[in-house]
């Protein structure tokens, strides 16, 4: 687990689609994409009815261990799962694990949805923009920047990341592989007086090879 990424609810929801397909259950994100694409020459009615809950909280279909929940038939009396679509699985054995229902397979549990999300300025000071941004709490500074990049820009390597401390009369490094609150940005909710989110500068160091 400590491998898993941390994601907002805003991150998954926009997996939607048929080749790019990621659900929730119970706090745990799932990507399909690869179950999906494996079955393109056997499609059927079940996946079809999957599709529809791409990006969504399927939390209600299953126990707390993964497992389908169940209802009685009222045809046969027999138990029957009450989401069909978790009885398909990829045709071929290196896009699944044997034996194993896609909301327990750990090849497709990619992560884990964010306990609480935080805001932080980036303050980009050659351009004297300021952006804010929603992360996961768990997030560490290379997650913030990785998405930073991702999202607004692509040279976000070439700039130098830094904190402000002591009052805000001197610059401080940031620990990379820490998180907000292990950098001393605490969260402004938990403050006693309405303050601003937690800024991160980003210095320009006229370097545009580095990612």
């Amino acid at each position: 687990m400590s491998n898993l990424r941390y994601f907002l609810y805003d991150e998954v929801c926009i997996h939607n689609k048929k080749d790019d397909f990621w659900i929730v259950i119970h706090g745990n994100v799932f990507d399909l994409t690869p179950m999906l694409s494996d079955r393109q020459d056997s499609w059927n009615k079940n996946l079809d009815y999957l599709l529809a809950f791409g990006g969504k909280d399927l939390s209600h279909f299953f126990h707390l261990n993964h497992e389908p929940i169940t209802e009685i038939s009222g045809r046969s009396g027999k138990p029957r799962v009450l989401f069909p679509p978790i009885l398909e699985t990829a045709q071929s054995d290196f896009c699944r694990t044997p034996c194993k229902l896609w909301s327990q397979d750990p090849r497709y549990h990619i992560g884990r949805i964010t306990k609480r999300e935080r805001k932080i300025r980036i303050i980009n000071t050659l351009t004297g923009s300021t952006t804010l941004m929603k992360v996961c709490n768990e997030d560490s500074i290379y997650d913030i920047q990785r998405k930073y990049k991702e999202r607004y820009n692509l040279h976000a390597g070439s700039y130098l990341w830094r904190k402000f401390s002591y009052g805000g009369h001197c610059p401080g490094n940031l620990k990379l592989h820490e998180t907000l609150d292990g950098n001393g940005l605490l969260d402004e909710e938990e403050s006693d007086i309405e303050l601003p989110p937690p800024s991160i500068w980003l210095y320009y160091t006229d370097d545009l090879t580095v990612a």
